[in-house]
């Protein structure tokens, strides 16, 4: 009876070690893959690499980083399965909640900013000609991407209130795309455009590290305040596990420096899919005036 007892108690220790071992593998196993567009001319993750670390260890889960070239490719990669996480600009995301299933959850705030809302400026050189808004026109313009919000979408929505659209060939010298918000900045600073329309966070971080002075340009328009561009999970994902992703988020200031999409965060705060609605209400307005 003693061996046979000693027998059961072994062979249930078994199982509970063999069980132990098959969750540890699953959980090993278990890897998310964030996609991003790069937000300054370095190119690579470094800005949410702290992030991505605190989620990593507050989750028990492995996320890997996708690099894509522009907010298209970031949405397909969501849509097709290839890509769990995002950041998308606002615009986008509205797509992506469309096309790809994505949810947004949580929004970075920058040091010394009470909520993650931003803006579009339009960006000139110190001693350009051009002192109003309005003398845009017939100039040569540089925007971000297609398809970003600040760098795109709300320069052309901000542009339409003066009755110019870069649709339209008799209104601009010429309108391109940069690539990314610093290139845009810097195509102004080497006086390739005479003007560009691109994220305010990304041309405050970049005058905070000093690759211009406010002696070199000037602000000669600033739009309505944008919904800021969120981080956003795809709802095939099971519940529980975004659940876990946001809170490790949503408390990642707790446990170290952060930074997110254009340079360094204080934190993060929750937002939700209704929060776009504005954008949404913009592109229809934006696609029936063309």
């Amino acid at each position: 009876m003693l061996v046979k007892n000693t027998f059961m108690i072994k062979k249930i220790l078994f199982i509970i070690f063999m069980t132990f071992v098959s969750l540890n593998i699953q959980a090993e196993e278990k890897i998310y893959k964030m996609v991003f567009v790069p937000a300054s001319e370095k190119g690579d993750d470094s800005d949410y690499k702290t992030l991505i670390e605190i989620t990593e260890k507050l989750t028990g889960f492995k996320i890997e980083t996708i690099k894509v070239t522009d907010y298209n490719a970031a949405v397909e990669a969501m849509r097709a399965g290839r890509a769990h996480i995002a950041w998308y600009g606002g615009k986008t995301y509205v797509k992506a909640a469309e096309i790809a299933n994505a949810e947004a959850f949580a929004a970075g705030v920058r040091p010394g900013e009470t909520n993650a809302n931003y803006y579009a400026y339009f960006v000139v050189k110190k001693n350009s000609k051009l002192q109003k808004f309005i003398d845009v026109k017939e100039k040569i313009l540089a925007l971000n991407s297609i398809g970003s919000t600040s760098g795109d979408l709300i320069p052309q929505v901000e542009l339409s209130k003066i009755n110019l659209s870069i649709k339209n060939k008799d209104h601009f010298k010429k309108v391109y795309y940069a690539g990314s918000h610093d290139a845009c900045l810097l195509s102004v600073l080497n006086e390739q455009a005479d003007v560009c329309g691109m994220s305010s966070r990304n041309f405050e971080a970049r005058f905070k590290d000093k690759t211009f002075t406010m002696d070199q340009v000037r602000i000669i328009h600033k739009s309505s305040p944008v919904p800021p561009p969120p981080l956003a999970y795809s709802k095939d994902i099971p519940l529980e596990d975004r659940n876990r992703i946001k809170k490790a988020v949503l408390e990642a200031h707790k446990h170290g420096s952060i930074g997110g999409y254009g340079g360094q965060m204080s934190h993060y705060m929750e937002v939700k899919d209704s929060d776009y609605d504005i954008l949404r209400d913009v592109i229809k307005l934006l696609n029936n005036k063309s």
